[in-house]
């Protein structure tokens, strides 16, 4: 694991004594899973606007693809086609 030096605001100092005190974890236990959900919502994100494939997600996110549709979901992330593209792959594969 590395070590890395930041600033961090107060605001967000608070969040993490939050977290700390609700969860009695340590400090930087606290740091590491505010920056985990963080990065879990912004590759959630990434997938529902199609930036990333569910592959590249879950490379992403260090976890196997089973373990990436649990984060998805977690995220309120169902999929990342609508119906335009499910009738294009219909009209595709279709004699």
């Amino acid at each position: 694991m590395n070590a890395k030096s930041v600033r961090i605001p107060e605001d967000m100092l608070k969040a993490i004594e939050l977290v700390e005190s609700r969860e009695h974890i340590e400090e930087s236990t606290a740091i590491r899973k505010l920056i985990r959900t963080g990065l879990e919502t912004y590759v959630a994100r990434l997938y529902r606007q199609g930036g990333v494939t569910l592959r590249e997600a879950a490379s992403r996110l260090g976890l196997d693809l089973v373990e990436t549709v649990d984060v998805l979901l977690d995220h309120g992330v169902k999929g990342n086609l609508d119906a335009d593209d499910v009738l294009a792959s219909i009209r595709h594969f279709s004699p």
